[in-house]
């Protein structure tokens, strides 16, 4: 008796195994959360990003994409609010992917590699932003064999491309000399047409492949393509900051100073609403003040100059020693 019930329990340990990471009621979870997400509703994008738990408490998305929202507010308010907390999710989803690696088919084994991929990618940019550039590079290298690792398992997830795309292309465009001398080699067309892949044919990732084309466009100097494809976003997710910038950005590097003027006053009304620690606000003024001076726009730089003069007091110390040159210029 004691053989068959081991060899009972073998058997259901060892069967078939399950493919499941991404069932249709997961992805449409992760595409509502997005959806939020993309509006900047963070409270709202964690909710329904929680819900994952309901549905598979070991599964690795549970983990990321609430990660995905602390680390979204921490760069829209340029302060590491959460440091801790999103690290420690991402450590879950490293403990996650690589149990379920262990008994996954190749589906489900390129999702965990998607995942371990996003988790070290978005360790690059969190330390990138808020620690060490050496750190920011060794993880941006781990993502690019996470995600390499992935497409080997299932060359038909299309999400893994976003990934892929981003760092061929950003890797190029930043090596500077070491592209030059043929350390590093040009890889930014084979990006771009990785991140289309993703665009076209990614379950979850669409929305997101777009908002990294825009700024592919800015670097690219295509400033009408980036300026159509953000407006089109903006249409979309009225209520964030995420295509406000590249939107406001690619009219001023267009010569659009009166548009580009515009919108940057747009996002500084919506900005101080909510002035965190002013880091923010300080970066668009100054840009708003940049296309207004173009325009000779005085009576808006006499505004902005005023109310930047108001705050000074309540700016954190940091924030204007990291700001100074911008402020010098504010209240010039």
């Amino acid at each position: 008796m004691t053989f068959f019930l081991g060899s009972l329990l073998f058997l259901l340990l060892a069967g078939p195994p399950d493919e499941n990471l991404l069932s249709p009621e997961k992805i449409r979870i992760i595409r509502n959360g997005q959806e939020a997400l993309l509006n900047s509703r963070w409270d709202e994008a964690a909710a329904i990003f929680d819900s994952l738990h309901i549905v598979d408490s070991a599964d690795p998305a549970g983990f990321l994409f609430p990660a995905t929202v602390l680390q979204a507010e921490m760069i829209d308010a340029e302060e590491d609010f959460f440091g801790r907390r999103f690290l420690r999710l991402m450590d879950s989803v490293q403990f996650y992917s690589h149990m379920r690696l262990q008994r996954c088919g190749r589906r489900d084994s390129a999702v965990c590699y998607l995942y371990l991929g996003h988790q070290a990618a978005y360790r690059s940019l969190y330390e990138a932003r808020f620690g060490s550039r050496f750190s920011a590079l060794t993880y941006g290298l781990k993502a690019k064999g996470f995600y390499r690792d992935g497409l080997a398992a299932d060359s038909a997830l299309y999400d893994l491309y976003l990934g892929l795309g981003s760092y061929h292309y950003w890797k190029s465009a930043k090596a500077g000399i070491l592209r030059t001398a043929g350390i590093f080699n040009d890889d930014k067309e084979k990006g771009i047409s990785e991140i289309r892949k993703a665009i076209d044919s990614s379950l979850f990732s669409s929305k997101s492949a777009r908002a990294a084309l825009i700024w592919i466009f800015i670097d690219q100097k295509e400033y009408d393509s980036a300026i159509a494809l953000s407006g089109r976003m903006l249409e979309s997710y009225p209520d964030g900051n995420t295509f406000i910038w590249p939107l406001a950005e690619s009219y001023y590097k267009n010569g659009e100073f009166e548009k580009a003027a515009d919108t940057y006053y747009l996002l500084y009304q919506k900005l101080k609403k909510n002035p965190g620690n002013y880091f923010n606000i300080i970066e668009s003024a100054y840009r708003c003040r940049l296309a207004c001076e173009n325009l000779k726009r005085r009576d808006r730089i006499k505004e902005i100059k005023s109310y930047i003069n108001s705050v000074m007091k309540a700016i954190p110390k940091e924030i204007r020693y990291r700001q100074k040159g911008r402020l010098a210029h504010l209240v010039h």
